[in-house]
Protein backbone atom coordinates (compact mmCIF):
# COMPACT_ATOMS: atom_id res chain seq x y z
CA UNK A 1 0.00 0.00 0.00
CA UNK A 2 1.35 3.41 -0.87
CA UNK A 3 1.68 6.00 1.47
CA UNK A 4 2.32 9.53 1.55
CA UNK A 5 3.16 12.63 4.52
CA UNK A 6 0.13 14.40 3.04
CA UNK A 7 -2.75 13.54 0.90
CA UNK A 8 -4.66 16.34 -0.55
CA UNK A 9 -8.21 15.51 -1.64
CA UNK A 10 -9.32 18.29 -4.02
CA UNK A 11 -7.63 20.12 -6.40
CA UNK A 12 -9.53 23.07 -6.78
CA UNK A 13 -7.52 26.81 -5.72
CA UNK A 14 -6.47 25.61 -2.13
CA UNK A 15 -5.82 22.22 -2.29
CA UNK A 16 -3.01 23.43 -4.94
CA UNK A 17 -1.36 25.79 -2.79
CA UNK A 18 -1.71 23.42 -0.11
CA UNK A 19 -0.11 20.27 -2.35
CA UNK A 20 2.23 22.86 -4.00
CA UNK A 21 3.89 24.33 -0.72
CA UNK A 22 4.14 21.45 1.58
CA UNK A 23 5.68 19.39 -1.46
CA UNK A 24 7.77 21.68 -3.51
CA UNK A 25 8.60 24.17 -0.77
CA UNK A 26 9.61 21.63 1.86
CA UNK A 27 10.21 18.31 0.53
CA UNK A 28 6.98 16.28 1.98
CA UNK A 29 5.86 13.27 -0.11
CA UNK A 30 2.64 14.67 -1.39
CA UNK A 31 -0.24 13.60 -3.56
CA UNK A 32 -3.09 15.37 -4.61
CA UNK A 33 -6.40 13.48 -6.00
CA UNK A 34 -8.59 15.63 -8.29
CA UNK A 35 -12.11 13.90 -9.93
CA UNK A 36 -12.58 16.72 -12.73
CA UNK A 37 -10.15 19.73 -13.31
CA UNK A 38 -7.58 20.62 -11.82
CA UNK A 39 -8.40 24.42 -10.69
CA UNK A 40 -11.72 23.11 -9.18
CA UNK A 41 -14.71 25.60 -9.57
CA UNK A 42 -13.42 28.57 -9.18
CA UNK A 43 -11.57 28.56 -12.69
CA UNK A 44 -13.52 26.38 -14.64
CA UNK A 45 -16.39 26.94 -12.94
CA UNK A 46 -17.24 30.29 -10.99
CA UNK A 47 -15.26 33.26 -10.48
CA UNK A 48 -13.24 33.56 -13.57
CA UNK A 49 -15.73 32.80 -15.87
CA UNK A 50 -18.59 34.92 -14.82
CA UNK A 51 -16.08 37.61 -14.53
CA UNK A 52 -15.29 36.82 -18.47
CA UNK A 53 -19.48 37.33 -19.06
CA UNK A 54 -20.02 40.06 -16.69
CA UNK A 55 -17.02 42.05 -18.61
CA UNK A 56 -18.69 41.37 -22.50
CA UNK A 57 -22.45 41.94 -20.50
CA UNK A 58 -20.95 45.49 -19.25
CA UNK A 59 -19.17 45.86 -22.68
CA UNK A 60 -22.83 45.66 -24.05
CA UNK A 61 -24.82 47.57 -21.90
CA UNK A 62 -21.89 50.81 -22.35
CA UNK A 63 -22.08 50.65 -25.96
CA UNK A 64 -26.46 50.53 -25.44
CA UNK A 65 -25.56 53.91 -23.84
CA UNK A 66 -23.21 55.36 -25.66
CA UNK A 67 -25.38 58.52 -26.99
CA UNK A 68 -25.53 59.97 -23.52
CA UNK A 69 -22.20 60.57 -24.01
CA UNK A 70 -22.09 62.00 -27.27
CA UNK A 71 -21.10 58.78 -29.55
CA UNK A 72 -23.65 57.12 -31.47
CA UNK A 73 -23.24 53.20 -32.08
CA UNK A 74 -26.06 52.62 -34.48
CA UNK A 75 -26.55 48.70 -33.51
CA UNK A 76 -25.16 46.35 -30.52
CA UNK A 77 -25.41 42.86 -31.38
CA UNK A 78 -24.36 40.61 -28.75
CA UNK A 79 -22.06 37.51 -30.63
CA UNK A 80 -22.78 34.48 -27.51
CA UNK A 81 -20.34 31.88 -29.22
CA UNK A 82 -17.34 34.39 -29.16
CA UNK A 83 -18.12 34.86 -25.33
CA UNK A 84 -18.36 31.76 -25.02
CA UNK A 85 -15.04 30.92 -26.82
CA UNK A 86 -13.38 34.34 -24.84
CA UNK A 87 -14.55 32.32 -21.89
CA UNK A 88 -12.53 28.85 -22.43
CA UNK A 89 -9.57 30.93 -23.76
CA UNK A 90 -8.89 32.83 -20.05
CA UNK A 91 -9.88 29.67 -18.91
CA UNK A 92 -7.53 27.33 -20.62
CA UNK A 93 -4.70 30.41 -20.41
CA UNK A 94 -5.55 29.90 -16.41
CA UNK A 95 -5.04 26.55 -15.99
CA UNK A 96 -2.43 25.56 -18.85
CA UNK A 97 0.12 23.98 -16.28
CA UNK A 98 -2.30 21.44 -16.00
CA UNK A 99 -0.33 18.84 -14.13
CA UNK A 100 3.17 19.67 -14.51
CA UNK A 101 3.84 21.98 -11.89
CA UNK A 102 3.06 19.51 -8.72
CA UNK A 103 4.95 16.81 -10.98
CA UNK A 104 7.82 18.68 -11.77
CA UNK A 105 7.75 19.48 -7.45
CA UNK A 106 7.59 15.65 -7.61
CA UNK A 107 4.02 15.63 -6.12
CA UNK A 108 1.65 12.87 -7.15
CA UNK A 109 -1.67 13.80 -9.24
CA UNK A 110 -4.59 11.46 -9.25
CA UNK A 111 -7.12 12.92 -11.51
CA UNK A 112 -9.71 10.20 -9.85
CA UNK A 113 -12.20 10.66 -7.14
CA UNK A 114 -10.66 9.52 -3.81
CA UNK A 115 -12.39 9.13 -0.21
CA UNK A 116 -11.98 8.78 3.16
CA UNK A 117 -12.50 5.21 4.60
CA UNK A 118 -10.79 5.31 7.96
CA UNK A 119 -8.27 6.71 9.93
CA UNK A 120 -5.20 7.75 7.53
CA UNK A 121 -6.86 5.87 5.03
CA UNK A 122 -8.25 6.45 1.27
CA UNK A 123 -9.89 4.71 -1.49
CA UNK A 124 -9.26 5.94 -4.98
CA UNK A 125 -11.39 5.43 -7.57
CA UNK A 126 -9.64 2.55 -9.30
CA UNK A 127 -9.93 0.15 -6.03
CA UNK A 128 -6.45 0.98 -4.97
CA UNK A 129 -5.75 1.77 -1.23
CA UNK A 130 -3.56 4.70 -0.48
CA UNK A 131 -2.29 5.87 3.33
CA UNK A 132 -1.05 9.21 4.49
CA UNK A 133 0.39 10.78 7.52
CA UNK A 134 -1.98 14.04 7.26
CA UNK A 135 -5.08 14.32 4.95
CA UNK A 136 -6.22 17.54 3.92
CA UNK A 137 -10.27 17.80 2.70
CA UNK A 138 -10.80 21.07 -0.08
CA UNK A 139 -13.30 18.90 -1.77
CA UNK A 140 -14.81 22.30 -2.22
CA UNK A 141 -19.27 22.48 -2.20
CA UNK A 142 -22.01 21.88 -4.69
CA UNK A 143 -25.21 23.41 -4.86
CA UNK A 144 -28.12 23.68 -2.22
CA UNK A 145 -31.33 23.19 -3.60
CA UNK A 146 -34.27 24.38 -1.87
CA UNK A 147 -37.21 22.71 -0.52
CA UNK A 148 -39.34 23.66 -3.77
CA UNK A 149 -42.09 21.04 -4.79
CA UNK A 150 -40.79 19.91 -8.34
CA UNK A 151 -37.94 22.15 -8.97
CA UNK A 152 -35.93 18.90 -8.75
CA UNK A 153 -37.92 17.03 -11.37
CA UNK A 154 -37.04 19.88 -14.13
CA UNK A 155 -33.38 20.66 -16.02
CA UNK A 156 -32.60 23.45 -13.75
CA UNK A 157 -29.29 25.59 -13.97
CA UNK A 158 -26.99 25.91 -11.31
CA UNK A 159 -23.51 28.69 -12.19
CA UNK A 160 -22.50 25.28 -14.31
CA UNK A 161 -24.92 25.22 -16.85
CA UNK A 162 -25.76 28.89 -16.82
CA UNK A 163 -22.02 29.36 -17.94
CA UNK A 164 -21.81 26.30 -20.10
CA UNK A 165 -25.30 24.50 -20.97
CA UNK A 166 -27.04 27.51 -23.68
CA UNK A 167 -25.75 28.62 -27.55
CA UNK A 168 -27.81 31.69 -26.86
CA UNK A 169 -29.40 33.91 -24.13
CA UNK A 170 -33.07 32.42 -23.07
CA UNK A 171 -35.72 34.60 -24.01
CA UNK A 172 -36.79 34.62 -20.21
CA UNK A 173 -34.79 33.45 -17.13
CA UNK A 174 -35.73 33.17 -13.69
CA UNK A 175 -33.45 33.33 -10.66
CA UNK A 176 -34.29 32.11 -7.58
CA UNK A 177 -31.58 33.80 -4.93
CA UNK A 178 -30.91 37.04 -4.95
CA UNK A 179 -27.24 37.04 -3.32
CA UNK A 180 -24.30 37.69 -5.05
CA UNK A 181 -24.36 34.80 -7.78
CA UNK A 182 -27.70 35.43 -8.44
CA UNK A 183 -27.41 39.14 -8.87
CA UNK A 184 -24.46 38.19 -11.16
CA UNK A 185 -26.26 36.48 -13.67
CA UNK A 186 -29.47 38.72 -13.44
CA UNK A 187 -27.35 41.45 -14.93
CA UNK A 188 -25.05 39.44 -17.23
CA UNK A 189 -28.43 37.70 -18.78
CA UNK A 190 -30.66 41.15 -18.66
CA UNK A 191 -27.71 42.81 -20.44
CA UNK A 192 -27.30 39.44 -22.81
CA UNK A 193 -31.04 40.55 -23.94
CA UNK A 194 -32.77 37.84 -21.72
CA UNK A 195 -35.83 39.01 -19.65
CA UNK A 196 -35.05 38.28 -15.86
CA UNK A 197 -36.88 37.78 -12.72
CA UNK A 198 -35.05 37.57 -9.65
CA UNK A 199 -36.48 35.85 -6.91
CA UNK A 200 -35.55 36.56 -2.74
CA UNK A 201 -37.56 34.58 -0.11
CA UNK A 202 -35.53 37.72 2.06
CA UNK A 203 -36.85 40.38 2.77
CA UNK A 204 -34.32 42.43 0.70
CA UNK A 205 -31.70 41.51 -2.14
CA UNK A 206 -28.50 40.91 -1.55
CA UNK A 207 -29.51 39.73 2.11
CA UNK A 208 -25.44 39.35 3.51
CA UNK A 209 -25.30 42.62 3.16
CA UNK A 210 -25.90 45.44 4.92
CA UNK A 211 -29.48 46.93 3.86
CA UNK A 212 -28.31 50.49 2.76
CA UNK A 213 -25.58 48.97 0.43
CA UNK A 214 -28.11 46.36 -0.75
CA UNK A 215 -30.35 48.84 -1.74
CA UNK A 216 -28.05 51.33 -3.90
CA UNK A 217 -28.83 48.66 -6.62
CA UNK A 218 -32.45 48.49 -6.96
CA UNK A 219 -32.26 51.39 -9.15
CA UNK A 220 -30.21 50.19 -11.85
CA UNK A 221 -31.49 46.74 -11.73
CA UNK A 222 -34.59 47.91 -12.68
CA UNK A 223 -33.66 50.66 -15.12
CA UNK A 224 -32.26 47.24 -16.99
CA UNK A 225 -35.48 45.68 -16.62
CA UNK A 226 -34.84 43.16 -13.92
CA UNK A 227 -37.89 42.50 -11.82
CA UNK A 228 -37.05 42.40 -8.55
CA UNK A 229 -39.61 40.07 -6.29
CA UNK A 230 -38.29 39.94 -2.64
CA UNK A 231 -39.91 38.47 0.71
CA UNK A 232 -41.66 35.72 -1.77
CA UNK A 233 -42.04 32.42 -1.11
CA UNK A 234 -42.45 29.68 -3.81
CA UNK A 235 -44.90 27.02 -3.30
CA UNK A 236 -43.85 24.74 -6.20
CA UNK A 237 -42.10 24.28 -9.55
CA UNK A 238 -43.37 22.69 -12.66
CA UNK A 239 -41.80 22.42 -15.14
CA UNK A 240 -43.61 21.86 -18.89
CA UNK A 241 -43.57 22.12 -22.86
CA UNK A 242 -39.77 23.60 -22.02
CA UNK A 243 -40.68 26.14 -19.56
CA UNK A 244 -40.79 26.56 -16.29
CA UNK A 245 -43.86 28.10 -13.71
CA UNK A 246 -42.80 29.15 -10.85
CA UNK A 247 -46.41 29.48 -8.10
CA UNK A 248 -46.45 31.89 -5.97
CA UNK A 249 -49.18 31.49 -3.48
CA UNK A 250 -51.17 34.59 -3.67
CA UNK A 251 -49.15 36.10 -5.92
CA UNK A 252 -49.05 35.86 -9.88
CA UNK A 253 -47.01 32.82 -11.01
CA UNK A 254 -43.48 33.73 -12.70
CA UNK A 255 -43.13 31.70 -16.16
CA UNK A 256 -39.83 31.52 -17.38
CA UNK A 257 -37.85 29.32 -19.92
CA UNK A 258 -35.06 28.43 -17.50
CA UNK A 259 -34.51 28.68 -13.90
CA UNK A 260 -31.05 29.34 -11.90
CA UNK A 261 -31.08 28.29 -8.58
CA UNK A 262 -28.91 30.24 -6.72
CA UNK A 263 -29.48 29.80 -3.15
CA UNK A 264 -25.98 28.63 -1.34
CA UNK A 265 -23.91 25.23 -1.44
CA UNK A 266 -22.93 23.13 0.91
CA UNK A 267 -19.78 21.01 1.74
CA UNK A 268 -18.74 18.32 -0.64
CA UNK A 269 -18.39 15.59 1.43
CA UNK A 270 -20.89 13.20 0.18
CA UNK A 271 -19.62 9.44 -0.70
CA UNK A 272 -16.84 9.54 2.02
CA UNK A 273 -16.96 7.54 5.71
CA UNK A 274 -16.27 10.33 7.48
CA UNK A 275 -17.52 8.42 10.40
CA UNK A 276 -15.02 5.89 10.26
CA UNK A 277 -12.48 8.44 10.04
CA UNK A 278 -13.50 10.24 12.97
CA UNK A 279 -14.57 12.96 11.03
CA UNK A 280 -17.87 15.39 12.50
CA UNK A 281 -20.15 17.15 11.14
CA UNK A 282 -22.20 20.38 12.89
CA UNK A 283 -26.37 20.71 12.00
CA UNK A 284 -25.86 22.31 8.90
CA UNK A 285 -23.58 19.48 7.74
CA UNK A 286 -20.13 21.53 8.12
CA UNK A 287 -16.72 19.57 8.88
CA UNK A 288 -16.01 20.80 13.15
CA UNK A 289 -13.07 22.24 13.08
CA UNK A 290 -11.18 24.04 15.66
CA UNK A 291 -9.09 26.84 15.53
CA UNK A 292 -5.98 25.75 13.05
CA UNK A 293 -8.84 23.91 10.64
CA UNK A 294 -8.26 20.90 12.16
CA UNK A 295 -11.30 18.29 12.56
CA UNK A 296 -12.38 16.24 14.79
CA UNK A 297 -10.34 13.15 12.56
CA UNK A 298 -6.96 12.65 13.88
CA UNK A 299 -4.55 14.10 11.53
CA UNK A 300 -7.19 15.53 9.21
CA UNK A 301 -8.03 18.96 8.10
CA UNK A 302 -10.68 21.10 5.95
CA UNK A 303 -9.73 24.20 4.39
CA UNK A 304 -11.66 26.18 1.73
CA UNK A 305 -14.68 25.70 0.45
CA UNK A 306 -15.27 22.28 2.04
CA UNK A 307 -15.46 24.10 5.56
CA UNK A 308 -18.93 25.63 4.57
CA UNK A 309 -18.02 28.78 5.71
CA UNK A 310 -16.60 31.80 4.55
CA UNK A 311 -16.97 31.07 0.61
CA UNK A 312 -14.18 33.01 -1.21
CA UNK A 313 -11.33 31.95 -3.19
CA UNK A 314 -9.23 34.73 -1.40
CA UNK A 315 -10.17 33.20 2.20
CA UNK A 316 -9.37 29.47 0.88
CA UNK A 317 -5.70 31.07 0.24
CA UNK A 318 -5.39 32.05 3.66
CA UNK A 319 -6.63 29.13 5.29
CA UNK A 320 -4.13 27.18 3.06
CA UNK A 321 -1.39 28.86 4.81
CA UNK A 322 -3.33 28.09 7.91
CA UNK A 323 -2.84 24.52 7.58
CA UNK A 324 0.73 24.48 6.34
CA UNK A 325 1.50 25.85 9.02
CA UNK A 326 0.01 23.61 11.22
CA UNK A 327 1.34 20.60 9.51
CA UNK A 328 5.14 22.16 9.30
CA UNK A 329 4.43 22.63 13.62
CA UNK A 330 3.68 26.48 13.64
CA UNK A 331 0.27 26.82 14.37
CA UNK A 332 -1.87 30.08 13.76
CA UNK A 333 -4.80 30.76 14.70
CA UNK A 334 -7.40 31.56 12.43
CA UNK A 335 -8.76 35.00 12.53
CA UNK A 336 -11.69 36.37 9.52
CA UNK A 337 -12.13 40.11 11.25
CA UNK A 338 -10.85 41.49 8.14
CA UNK A 339 -11.98 39.56 5.12
CA UNK A 340 -13.14 41.59 2.05
CA UNK A 341 -16.15 40.21 -0.23
CA UNK A 342 -17.25 41.20 -3.67
CA UNK A 343 -20.31 41.16 -5.82
CA UNK A 344 -18.74 42.08 -9.48
CA UNK A 345 -22.30 43.63 -10.59
CA UNK A 346 -22.00 47.04 -12.06
CA UNK A 347 -22.31 49.35 -9.80
CA UNK A 348 -19.68 47.19 -8.06
CA UNK A 349 -20.68 45.83 -3.85
CA UNK A 350 -17.73 45.58 -1.80
CA UNK A 351 -18.12 45.06 1.84
CA UNK A 352 -15.26 44.14 4.85
CA UNK A 353 -16.89 43.41 8.59
CA UNK A 354 -19.80 44.24 10.10
CA UNK A 355 -22.59 45.81 8.48
CA UNK A 356 -24.53 47.85 11.02
CA UNK A 357 -26.88 45.79 12.61
CA UNK A 358 -24.23 43.55 13.51
CA UNK A 359 -22.14 46.36 14.93
CA UNK A 360 -24.74 47.48 17.16
CA UNK A 361 -25.57 44.17 18.11
CA UNK A 362 -21.72 43.65 19.45
CA UNK A 363 -20.66 46.50 19.89
CA UNK A 364 -23.88 48.68 21.33
CA UNK A 365 -22.95 52.17 20.43
CA UNK A 366 -21.75 52.40 17.01
CA UNK A 367 -20.82 55.26 14.82
CA UNK A 368 -21.52 55.45 10.95
CA UNK A 369 -20.17 57.59 8.23
CA UNK A 370 -22.14 57.72 4.88
CA UNK A 371 -21.30 59.28 1.74
CA UNK A 372 -23.61 59.36 -1.36
CA UNK A 373 -21.73 58.81 -4.34
CA UNK A 374 -23.75 60.65 -6.56
CA UNK A 375 -22.45 63.59 -4.91
CA UNK A 376 -18.85 62.61 -6.05
CA UNK A 377 -18.00 64.94 -8.66
CA UNK A 378 -16.11 61.74 -10.69
CA UNK A 379 -19.18 59.77 -10.24
CA UNK A 380 -21.41 62.58 -12.22
CA UNK A 381 -18.25 62.82 -15.15
CA UNK A 382 -18.64 58.91 -15.19
CA UNK A 383 -22.61 59.05 -15.33
CA UNK A 384 -22.38 56.11 -13.09
CA UNK A 385 -24.45 57.78 -9.90
CA UNK A 386 -25.54 55.14 -8.00
CA UNK A 387 -23.67 54.17 -4.85
CA UNK A 388 -22.70 55.01 -1.35
CA UNK A 389 -19.58 54.53 1.01
CA UNK A 390 -20.70 53.58 4.46
CA UNK A 391 -18.37 52.86 7.41
CA UNK A 392 -19.79 52.03 10.84
CA UNK A 393 -16.87 52.65 13.96
CA UNK A 394 -16.63 51.98 17.49
CA UNK A 395 -16.64 54.91 19.84
CA UNK A 396 -12.82 55.49 19.42
CA UNK A 397 -13.49 55.65 15.40
CA UNK A 398 -11.91 52.21 14.96
CA UNK A 399 -13.47 50.54 11.65
CA UNK A 400 -15.84 47.74 12.46
CA UNK A 401 -17.12 47.49 8.96
CA UNK A 402 -17.33 49.04 5.74
CA UNK A 403 -19.41 48.95 2.57
CA UNK A 404 -19.25 50.42 -0.59
CA UNK A 405 -21.35 50.08 -3.33
CA UNK A 406 -19.89 52.07 -6.35
CA UNK A 407 -18.26 51.50 -10.31
CA UNK A 408 -14.84 50.51 -8.95
CA UNK A 409 -16.10 49.46 -5.31
CA UNK A 410 -13.71 46.24 -5.29
CA UNK A 411 -10.68 48.82 -5.92
CA UNK A 412 -11.62 51.90 -3.32
CA UNK A 413 -12.58 49.09 -0.51
CA UNK A 414 -9.40 48.11 0.46
CA UNK A 415 -7.94 51.30 1.36
CA UNK A 416 -10.94 50.85 4.71
CA UNK A 417 -9.27 46.90 4.26
CA UNK A 418 -6.19 48.24 5.38
CA UNK A 419 -7.40 50.53 7.98
CA UNK A 420 -9.33 47.71 9.62
CA UNK A 421 -6.14 45.67 9.29
CA UNK A 422 -4.01 48.24 11.07
CA UNK A 423 -6.64 49.26 13.53
CA UNK A 424 -5.86 53.00 11.78
CA UNK A 425 -8.92 55.11 13.42
CA UNK A 426 -11.17 56.43 10.64
CA UNK A 427 -9.43 59.87 11.72
CA UNK A 428 -6.08 59.71 10.60
CA UNK A 429 -7.30 58.65 6.96
CA UNK A 430 -10.16 60.87 7.10
CA UNK A 431 -8.12 63.57 7.10
CA UNK A 432 -5.18 62.76 4.51
CA UNK A 433 -5.90 64.15 1.25
CA UNK A 434 -7.58 62.40 -1.23
CA UNK A 435 -6.88 63.43 -5.13
CA UNK A 436 -9.56 64.66 -7.22
CA UNK A 437 -11.45 63.92 -9.34
CA UNK A 438 -11.66 60.17 -7.74
CA UNK A 439 -14.13 58.12 -6.43
CA UNK A 440 -11.73 58.02 -3.13
CA UNK A 441 -12.93 61.07 -2.11
CA UNK A 442 -15.99 59.62 -1.39
CA UNK A 443 -14.29 57.42 1.45
CA UNK A 444 -12.50 60.11 2.90
CA UNK A 445 -16.09 61.85 2.96
CA UNK A 446 -17.83 58.66 4.42
CA UNK A 447 -14.30 58.87 7.53
CA UNK A 448 -15.12 62.25 8.07
CA UNK A 449 -19.02 61.98 8.65
CA UNK A 450 -17.66 58.96 11.12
Amino acid sequence: MERFDVFVVGGGGTGSEVALRLGRDHGMRVAIAERDKLGGECNHYGCLPTKVMLRSAQVAATARDAARFGVRIPSVDVDFGAIRERIRDVVAASSSGGAAPFEEAGITVLMQEARLVGPRALELADGSTVEADRIVLTTGTEPALPPIPGLADGPYWTNREAIWTPDAPPRSLAIVGAAAVGVEFAQIYARLGSRVTLLESEPHLMPNEDPDAADQLRPTLEREGIELLEGISIESAEHVDGSWTMDMGGRSPVRADEVLVATGRRPALDGHDLAAAGVALDDRGRPVLDEHLRTTGDGIWAAGDATGELLFTHVGSYEAELVVDDILGRPRARDYRVVPRVTFCDPEVGSVGLTEEQAREEHGDVRVGVARIGENERAVIDGSPDGIVKVVADRDGQLLGAHVVAEDASALLHELVAMMAGRVPAGAVGHAIHAYPTLSESVKAALLDV
